[in-house]
């Protein structure tokens, strides 16, 4: 899923001079970009605005040729429930459910296997039938993941992805990225990380309110 932004502008209400800006850019399907910034900066906030979860004050998204704007809340709410994979810093894991269910959340029609390889894919095999509420906070983030990477999205947006795992488990995330990438999946990673490299994709940077 190709992505163009065009003179995309955040602001509160009443100011005049926006919080972020980002000026004419344009991520290609199947490509992946690394966004970086200080603590505030606004890397979380856009990553809300390209998912059409909060409407730019200026400016347009486009993303395969749709135009947000254009589109209903209902309709954007399709969009990202069958096109898009998002990984929020709230996980959204429900611990009432096994980590299996927490998979199977992540699109209709999810098939067990899949879930599995997923998880698998994630190192978490062995936990599939445990309920959320006894993981710890990395492999709940690891179930996160795994969601996403079973529903096989066209748009992914993860938002801070290894902010809770060692070495080992942050390389699994990050070739799991590389892998959606190399699928055609088009991948947007927030984050602080220095173990995810500035060579995942092209970087993005959030300097004096402006990406660059």
């Amino acid at each position: 899923m190709d992505i163009v932004l065009d003179g995309v502008e955040l602001r509160h209400p009443g100011m005049e001079k926006p919080l972020l800006r980002v000026p004419a850019r344009e991520i290609p399907s199947g490509t992946a970009v690394v966004l970086r910034g200080a603590s505030g900066s606004g890397k979380t906030t856009l990553l809300h605005v390209i998912a059409g979860l909060i409407p730019p004050a200026a400016g347009s998204i486009t993303l395969a040729g749709r135009a947000l704007a254009t589109l209903g809340e209902s309709a954007r709410a399709r969009l990202r429930r069958h096109e898009m994979g998002i990984v929020f810093q709230r996980l959204n894991v429900l611990e009432h459910l096994t980590a299996l269910e927490n998979v199977r959340l992540g699109r209709p029609g999810v098939r067990v296997a899949d879930a599995r390889a997923a998880l698998d894919t994630m190192g978490l095999a062995d936990l599939a039938g445990r309920r959320a509420e006894v993981l710890s906070l990395g492999e709940q983030q690891r179930v996160a993941m795994a969601r996403v990477l079973a529903a096989r999205p066209a748009l992914l947006l993860a938002d801070e992805p290894t902010s809770a795992l060692d070495d080992t488990n942050t390389e699994r995330v990050v070739a799991a990225l590389r892998g959606e990438v190399e699928r055609g999946c088009t991948v947007v990673v927030v984050t602080h990380d220095a173990r995810i490299g500035d060579d995942f994709g092209a970087l993005w940077r959030i300097e004096d309110g402006t990406v660059r």
